[in-house]
């Protein structure tokens, strides 16, 4: 009797988690940030990354709170640290921009490639960007052909645009030598590809 206590008890503790981390996601969905700040904190300071990274959110645009770019950080930091995606791309632009934190190209980079290799669209398009302009890591056109390229086959806006006027600079055999990069990512996965890119 009292192992199947402790059981449901287990059971039920865990289903209550799971509605009060709910009942934060739904409070933001309607604009309700006070309750939405009441259960996101709790469920970030228990170390959940999507209760971080919207936290983060609420900070950064002053939902339901001041806005504090240094807090916002701070939980980016956090649930980036855990493998978040949307909160790597989040703390890459702040180390991008110098939001909350001192810029910082290479950790921008970092960032961004975490999150680029994980699908994000946008990470894509800065990588490009970050090549494009020599942010952190030398100038290279063929790399930023690279993760333009990349960036258009999910569709991103501007990555098209980005390609069409790089081609206008790139001299032949940088554009070889993108399209040889772009090539050999086609056909392996994209993490794998960019170990073998390191080589170039």
């Amino acid at each position: 009797m009292i192992r199947l206590f402790v059981l449901l008890f287990i059971q039920f503790s865990s289903a209550s988690f799971a509605n009060d981390s709910l009942k934060g996601y739904e409070a933001l969905e309607i604009k309700d940030y006070k309750t939405a700040l009441y259960y996101l904190s709790y469920q970030a300071n228990l170390g959940d990354d999507k209760a971080q990274y919207n936290l983060g959110i609420m900070y950064k645009k002053g939902l339901g709170v001041p806005v504090n770019l240094n807090e916002a950080f701070g939980w980016f930091f956090l649930a980036a640290n855990q493998g978040n995606v949307l909160a790597s791309y989040a703390l890459g632009h702040s180390y991008l921009k110098g939001s909350g934190i001192k810029k910082n190209y290479k950790l921008a980079l970092k960032a961004f490639k975490f999150a680029a290799l994980r699908e994000h669209p946008m990470s894509r398009l800065l990588l490009g960007n970050m090549y494009y302009q020599g942010q952190g890591i030398s100038k290279s056109y063929p790399r930023a052909y690279l993760w333009w390229k990349l960036a258009e086959d999910l569709n991103i806006n501007g990555a098209k645009q980005n390609i069409n006027m790089l081609k206008n600079l790139m001299n032949n055999d940088e554009y070889l030598k993108g399209k040889e990069m772009y090539d050999l990512c086609m056909k392996n996965t994209l993490y794998n590809c960019t170990k073998k890119i390191d080589l170039f």
